[in-house]
């Protein structure tokens, strides 16, 4: 799997300059400046400066610029200006490798000085703002190191400043739940999940204690026969939430639960259950009154249309879900929320096949989840496994598009 640093390579093309010019005018070999646009390598901190002035840019947005990395468009096509074989991308197992060694880490203390709010606050939203964008893997490159900074914030904060230290905390963790459940790991999406919520508890966040157990759950469904206990953990967070009484955090938040509790119900085989919940998640939406993304839930009117697509396929409604889908409007969601976009192309891919068999329309949505965010068909679990599908019902005849983009997401050799 390709990668490419698509804005650094925007950018040094938006000012004119081929990569043998910007070689030239950093003092370096085109070949090096080839490695920094795929991802291969990172300038050292000496270049960084002339490389941001070269580019016209501030040091912090050529730092973004390094860390947005994402899939190549096309396997094997020539990366840059030149023609070269793809770059080895990082597989699913290794986006989570830092976190893993941070999750099993429960001695040593987080080395170097502490660092500022501002700073860890930035850090944070930064990881979010990547892993709602579907930049899976620029996220998860950054992770351990912010989840290190929001330790170390907390080891010596005081007063106020200590209940907004275990604030980052808890986010940061929630931002790897996240990661860790899009990929498949149950384990490790329970795990921060659990770190996340006993750092809310120390913040005294409960928005952010349900934002946790939203994450708890989702990891269990990731484990074989642990529907029933994520769908308690969500039934209790319901429970003990207050309504929000026009807090937006809050009732996001429940919002948010609610919907994941509808899924939970039609996966279950209760499409009742399913509809009551989503009608009460849309109350909920009503009452916030716009599309929001506060603690980056996604949470408003739109998202609990794009739940009822999901409780749809869940419950094997599939011309429900293709009805609800052909009426859905993304385009008022929070600009951020790219991979909530490309979700609904998965989830629709999946009902195309259950209604009719359609492969060729289940790819076609596939391939839109691609254009829209390519890391959401390489990374989801989901989508993943209905590419497997998908190959195994191939017979005689080819179905177009499937293969080349099964080896995009490295599928096939």
């Amino acid at each position: 799997m390709a990668l490419k640093r698509h804005r650094l390579c925007q950018r040094r093309k938006a000012l004119g300059y081929s990569q043998e010019r910007l070689a030239e005018l950093l003092g370096v070999e085109r070949s090096t400046v080839v490695r920094w646009e795929n991802a291969e390598t990172d300038p050292q901190p000496w270049h960084r400066t002339r490389i941001a002035s070269a580019l016209g840019v501030t040091l912090e947005q050529f730092d973004d610029m390094l860390v947005d990395v994402s899939v190549a468009a096309h396997r094997g096509q020539a990366m840059g200006d030149d023609a070269r074989s793809p770059a080895s991308g990082a597989t699913r197992p290794e986006l989570l490798n830092g976190l893993h060694a941070l999750l099993t880490n429960y001695l040593s203390a987080p080395d170097g000085p502490t660092p500022s709010l501002v700073d860890v606050r930035r850090a944070v939203g930064r990881v979010h703002n990547l892993y709602q964008r579907a930049s899976y893997t620029s996220a998860a490159r950054l992770l351990a190191d912010v989840l290190n900074q929001a330790t170390a914030l907390t080891r010596d904060a005081t007063g106020l400043h200590r209940s907004s230290a275990f604030r980052l905390l808890a986010a940061a963790y929630i931002a790897a739940s996240k990661l860790a459940a899009k990929v498949g790991d149950g384990d490790s999406a329970l795990l921060s999940a659990d770190r996340a919520s006993t750092a809310a508890r120390l913040a005294d966040d409960q928005a952010l204690s349900a934002v946790a157990a939203y994450q708890a759950a989702c990891g269990l469904m990731r484990m074989p026969g642990r529907l029933a206990e994520a769908e308690q953990i969500v039934l209790t967070g319901i429970n003990h939430l207050p309504d929000g009484d026009g807090d937006s955090d809050l009732l996001s938040a429940r919002g948010a639960l609610f919907l994941l509790a509808a899924v939970m119900a039609a996966k279950q085989g209760n499409p009742k259950d399913a509809g009551r919940l989503l009608a009460q998640a849309g109350e909920l939406a009503t009452v916030l009154g716009s599309d929001r993304n506060r603690l980056w839930t996604g949470f408003g009117p739109t998202n609990v249309v794009i739940h009822a697509v999901s409780a749809a396929v869940r419950a094997g409604n599939a011309n429900q879900a293709l009805e609800i889908g052909a009426r859905l409007d993304t385009s008022r969601m929070p600009a951020v929320l790219i991979g909530r976009r490309a979700q609904v192309h998965v989830d629709l891919a999946a009902a195309a096949l259950m209604s009719s068999g359609a492969r060729s329309v289940s790819v076609l949505h596939l391939l839109e989840a691609e254009r829209v965010a390519a890391e959401v068909v390489h990374a989801n679990v989901q989508a993943r496994a209905l590419l497997l599908d998908l190959l195994a019902k191939e017979r005689r005849a080819a179905t177009p598009g499937l293969r080349p983009l099964a080896e995009r997401a490295g599928l096939l050799a």
